[in-house]
């Protein structure tokens, strides 16, 4: 069942990865089976909502695949300590950028 994005939503959960890649910076170990998978069950919907959003000349369609392919990434990535600082960074910068695109532009 496809649904329509919610900027709200998707703005949380960038938060939430946001905090959970601080929190396996710092030391933390997330647990797979009691942390990770059921954190990446109950937001795939989310993510894969995205597909769903209009479009415009700046964000066309191949850019809106590519957000819902970082936004996975970094859903399973933000648990990993070792996972570059720098590519993090970048496709946070990516999703922070599209996202607030298209809420100025009315494309949820």
């Amino acid at each position: 069942m496809s649904r329509n994005p919610s900027f709200s939503e998707l703005r949380a959960l960038l938060d939430e990865v946001a905090r959970r890649y601080e929190k396996a910076r710092a030391g933390y170990e997330f647990d797979f089976g009691e942390e990770i998978e059921p954190f990446l069950k109950d937001n795939e919907e989310t993510v894969m909502s995205i597909r769903n959003m209009k479009t415009d000349f700046r964000f066309n369609a191949a850019t809106r695949e590519k957000a819902e392919e970082e936004f996975m990434e970094l859903l399973m990535a933000c648990h990993m300590r070792r996972f570059s600082k720098k590519v993090y960074r970048e496709k946070y910068k990516f999703l922070n950028m599209w996202l607030a695109h298209a809420e100025r532009e009315a494309l949820f």
